[in-house]
């Protein structure tokens, strides 16, 4: 049998001490990982808001926006923007809408027109070539 010596005194009571200063640093580890989150919270709501810069961007829009609104106020109040008469406006309307229609069924006759020539070409081409071919320029909605 092993007699216990004086360095097994010692050996146990550095080991308790290093024990406990084991846990004191499990704990502040715990505490910091907590404080780690708290902060990572408040980080993750500071950057979900606008920055300064967009804020500052988004007033001089509106800023603008409302000099703008405030002229055409301005004009109006004036009576230098004349009113349309119901009359007119259904004319417009009408108009419009005839002008809407002759210009689909161009763009539908225009694209019938561009298949049939696409089907006479000895080389396949797309669109973008033919077009670039012909000097056409390219037209909203195409």
């Amino acid at each position: 049998m092993a007699t216990a010596g004086p360095n097994t005194s010692t050996s146990s009571a550095e080991e308790r001490a290093v024990e406990e200063r084991i846990e004191r640093l499990q704990k502040q580890v715990q505490t910091a990982r907590g404080y780690e989150r708290l902060l990572k919270t408040n980080l993750a709501a500071l950057e979900a808001e606008p920055s300064t810069t967009d804020m500052r961007a988004k007033v001089i829009a509106l800023e603008l926006e409302k000099e703008e609104l405030a002229d055409r106020l301005r004009r109006l109040r004036a009576g230098e923007v004349k009113p349309v008469s119901s009359a007119e406006r259904e004319a417009l309307e009408a108009d419009l809408a005839e002008w809407k229609g002759k210009a689909q069924r161009r763009k539908s006759i225009f694209w019938d027109m561009l298949a049939m020539a696409q089907e006479g070409l000895a080389e396949v081409k797309t669109k973008e070539q033919l077009w670039e071919e012909l000097g056409l320029e390219k037209v909203d909605g195409e």
